[in-house]
């Protein structure tokens, strides 16, 4: 009887799709889970809104530790196949990085990474034979619309909380559950939109919802009323979410590409090749530069000209890959390889460039993605040069993805505060060096310590530094703590 339940209630909430395969979990199992995990999030989590990014320590990497867990064991899984991590490796290193330093930069930007990035990788491995397809218009567009796509998954998500939540018999469950159902809805329409219209419109009414809320506020505090809101929607998004994007899919969108025209590509390529090396003729007095102005304006203006060629000669052979390679004649190919090497020439001055700049006037953040950004780029540049000596096509889109989000992934793990200041510290005491040890301060407490030894050297002047960091720390919950924390405690 029990089963038969069971498969009624899987038969009339959820697609057949989503079931298709035997579940680990039940599906009361599954709900039960998402709630407790946003639970976890709404009381771990809420400190952000005071201590901002210090707020999040080792519990950002336990929440997306289980919301991981909870996605894959929902469904029965084989074994995670090579072509599954290469996606899931990336994204555990992220989570991991927020239980291990205090990097408020990275942080930050981690925040918009981490979520795009899970989304993306439930898409990708739920979309069956997904490492042989062909990565192109309609693949990106196709992964964008199922990461939308979830609003479709809204009403179902609601029916699975209110079933697991409200247990009982057909009849009478049935009732509770549109009872509920009906009740939520009117409840979020009046605060939202009814209420405020009407308060606006007549002063009388506006003071008595104020006397209402002050009522609710004297037995229910705000901050509670707001903490169960943002838990039931985070319950929400987080089943519909399971219910979108771990649902297989197959994609048929392949489509054969179309050869380029032959004596268009080879107008089209050489003429820009031919602008490219004209340019590189003006550049030539700069390019092989083995001294820095003394002046930093000059300085910074010789070596951010350098960035920003790479960063749009990057842009430009990314788009002339995808519009030309293995697309065109041989000729076409021929001056296709041409161009890469001279890009590849360029990158090396500007990453020599980058490197003198590093040397005099040491690291910063800004400085230290440059840097990364433009040694990843010489080895991405060597890497497209090699696939156009190699026999078939490679899949050249998917590759930059890829390698991108690798690329990104490790330098989150990486102690970047304590490279940026063991590295300063190196270079500044050199007797031509220009850095000067007090910028370090933008730094957080990843490098305390270091910050400690520098004011023994030079006492007075990281005192107040010293103590903000402390003081950061000691204001944290446990759930905050990242072993920089746990570190500096026992300093």
């Amino acid at each position: 009887m029990k089963k038969h339940c069971m498969n009624n209630w899987k038969d009339a909430l959820l697609p057949v799709s989503f079931f298709s395969m035997p579940t680990h979990l039940t599906k009361h199992a599954t709900v039960y889970g998402a709630l407790l995990i946003s639970l976890y999030a709404v009381l771990t989590l809420w400190g952000i809104w005071s201590k901002e990014i210090h707020a999040l320590g080792w519990n950002v990497t336990f929440f997306m530790a289980c919301i991981t867990a909870l996605y894959m064991y929902s469904h029965e899984r084989r074994r995670i196949t090579k072509q599954e991590l290469v996606w899931f490796i990336p994204l555990l290193l992220i989570a991991l990085s927020y239980a291990l330093y205090e990097n408020p930069y990275i942080k930050s930007v981690n925040m918009i990474v981490m979520p795009v990035l899970f989304v993306l990788c439930w898409i990708i491995t739920s979309t069956p034979r997904h490492h042989a397809l062909v990565w192109n218009l309609l693949w990106v567009r196709r992964l964008a619309e199922r990461a939308v796509g979830f609003v479709t998954q809204l009403e179902k998500a609601v029916s699975m909380i209110v079933q697991a939540v409200l247990p009982g018999g057909k009849e009478r469950s049935d009732l509770a559950k549109r009872i509920a159902l009906g009740v939520g809805i009117f409840l979020a329409a009046a605060f939202i939109l009814f209420i405020p219209l009407l308060s606006g419109a007549d002063s009388t009414f506006q003071k008595m919802m104020d006397d209402f809320y002050r009522i609710i506020a004297d037995v229910i505090e705000i901050e509670t009323i707001m903490k169960t809101i943002v838990f039931i929607i985070l319950s929400v998004l987080i089943l519909a979410g399971l219910l979108h994007w771990t649902k297989e899919e197959e994609f048929s969108g392949h489509r054969e590409t179309k050869n380029m025209d032959t004596v268009v590509s080879g107008i089209v390529l050489g003429g820009i090749l031919l602008l490219y090396l004209l340019f590189l003729s003006t550049q030539i007095s700069s390019l092989w530069v083995y001294e820095l102005p003394q002046e930093f304006l000059s300085t910074e203006q010789l070596v951010k000209s350098g960035f920003w060629q790479l960063f749009f000669l990057s842009g430009i052979n990314v788009l002339l890959f995808l519009l030309y390679y293995r697309r065109t004649s041989k000729h076409v190919q021929n001056i296709l390889v041409v161009f890469m090497f001279a890009s590849l020439l360029l990158l090396l001055s500007a990453a020599k460039r980058m490197g003198m700049y590093v040397f005099y006037y040491g690291f910063s953040y800004e400085k230290f993605f440059a840097t990364y950004t433009v040694l990843f780029s010489v080895f991405l540049f060597i890497r497209l040069i090699t696939a156009l000596f190699q026999r078939g096509k490679t899949d050249i889109l998917r590759y930059l993805v890829i390698a991108f989000i690798w690329m990104y992934a490790v330098a989150t793990v990486l102690p970047i505060e304590q490279i940026i200041f063991r590295a300063n510290r190196a270079l500044a005491a050199r007797p031509d060096t220009r850095i000067d040890m007090l910028e370090l301060q933008m730094l957080s407490g990843d490098v305390l310590s270091l910050g400690k030894e520098q004011n023994i050297a030079h006492p007075g002047d990281w005192d107040d530094w010293v103590l903000e960091k402390k003081a950061i720390a000691d204001q944290k919950h446990f759930y905050e703590m990242t072993l920089t924390d746990l570190l500096m405690k026992q300093e």
